[in-house]
């Protein structure tokens, strides 16, 4: 096989495990599972060959790219060290201590998620940076997202009450219908912006596609979304600001207008999803049950946090014949997990992941790749745990890695002029 074929092979690889990591689960079960009748067994008929096929397409990936020598920085070895240690954590906790007894049928699932779906594609991206095309990657999301949207509103948004949250189907509940609605928000406003060529149709394209991924976000009843897309577009606005003192004003000048007019936000969101607003408002006034149990959770999790501050205690709310629990925060799972050790490590990682974003949106390189990891780690501030969130850490993995990708594609530049 030539080398021209290996690199197109390598090349078509690269992007489809990217696209398959971000968008491959929401497409492939919001298309395939309400065709089969939104069942238990339809779901799993579903779920279990993508998950086989997405970790085949990034074993393959692994495969072609594994002898690259591609640098990595420090804060992406930060990062795989921070994973690295909260995996022992879990190995001891499933494994060895005998403090808890987990089902088997948990333990697998825990791994398989972690190592299967989290940890091995991190770092076949890390490894197939340079394949890796942004811009072929974000067309193909774009369109998904789009597929995702449209389907939404014949199968779950056309047909339910205006007082339920809504569910894509059984494998995709409302915070993630939601979240990849805002998704394809944020991408069509960046479309907008920084799109060559933009003609008038297309511009009113992409406005049209960003207000209804707003609509169906509002319509789950998912509040998680749509705060991230607040903090992503104020993030946004206020970072492009060569200074870091304008930025700040920026930033605190639009928390400001927002905590003023919440009241008409509010209703304008009232009027297209009420229970969105009820559940706003139930929220506000501490009477929301899922806000009262997260409340629960986060003492429970400061609590056990406070008992072992250095190293941590347990990577999971551990209990007798449970399924291991999370705090739908990621800061106080890492502190439960790791200490403040661990949770030094990470904040290391995210400082540095937000620079990056800033670096790339003041020179317009990429940067919604940076814009998705905000959105999706916003999201994971109360909603999720971040061990069992794929897109959430190959989204920091794909922002650290920018600097070096660009380093890259102008090595390749140097070296076809000396050519």
């Amino acid at each position: 096989m030539g080398n021209s074929n290996k690199f197109r092979i390598n090349h078509f690889f690269s992007n489809l495990n990217v696209i398959v990591i971000l968008i491959g689960y929401p497409l492939i079960t919001s298309i395939f599972i309400p065709l089969l009748g939104n069942q238990d067994i339809a779901t799993r008929t579903v779920t279990i060959p993508f998950r086989i096929f997405a970790l085949g397409i990034t074993l393959i990936t692994l495969f072609l790219n594994f002898k690259s020598k591609t640098r990595l920085p420090l804060p992406l070895k930060i990062f795989f060290l921070f994973w690295i240690l909260f995996l022992l954590r879990m190995l001891y906790d499933l494994e060895i201590s005998t403090e808890y007894f987990i089902p088997p049928q948990f333990k697998q699932q825990v791994w398989l998620v972690a190592i299967a779906i989290c940890f091995i594609p991190m770092f076949s991206l890390a490894k197939s940076i340079s394949k890796i095309d942004f811009n072929l990657v974000l067309k193909y999301i774009f369109v998904a997202c789009n597929i995702i949207l449209i389907i939404s509103l014949f199968t779950a948004i056309r047909d339910t009450s205006e007082y339920v949250r809504v569910e894509a189907n059984p494998a995709l509940n409302s915070i993630e219908l939601g979240q990849f609605a805002i998704t394809a928000t944020i991408i069509s406003l960046y479309r907008f912006i920084t799109g060559e060529n933009n003609s008038l149709k297309n511009r009113v394209i992409y406005i049209i596609i960003a207000l209804l991924g707003v609509y169906v976000a509002l319509r789950t009843g998912s509040r998680g979304p749509i705060v991230g897309l607040i903090l992503v577009l104020s993030f946004w606005y206020s970072l492009k600001e060569k200074k870091i003192s304008k930025s700040f004003f920026k930033f605190s000048s639009l928390v400001l207008i927002i905590l003023v007019f919440k009241n008409y936000i509010l209703q304008l969101f009232g009027s297209i999803s009420p229970i969105i607003a009820l559940r706003i408002f139930a929220a506000i006034k501490g009477k929301d049950n899922s806000v009262l149990y997260r409340e629960e959770s986060y003492n429970w999790f400061f609590n056990r946090f406070l008992e072992h501050p250095l190293y941590g205690s347990h990577f999971a709310r551990l209990q007798n014949g449970f399924y291991p629990g999370y705090a739908h925060n990621i800061f106080l799972d890492i502190m439960l997990g790791l200490g403040v050790l661990g949770l030094g490590l990470f904040l290391y990682v995210l400082i540095k992941a937000f620079i990056n974003v800033r670096k790339h949106i003041i020179s317009k390189n990429n940067y919604w790749v940076g814009l998705i990891m905000m959105q999706v780690f916003f999201l994971s501030l109360s909603s999720g745990a971040f061990y069992a969130n794929p897109v959430l850490n190959c989204m920091f993995v794909l922002t650290l890695m920018l600097p070096q990708k660009r380093e890259l594609k102008m090595s390749n530049l140097v070296l076809a002029e000396k050519g």
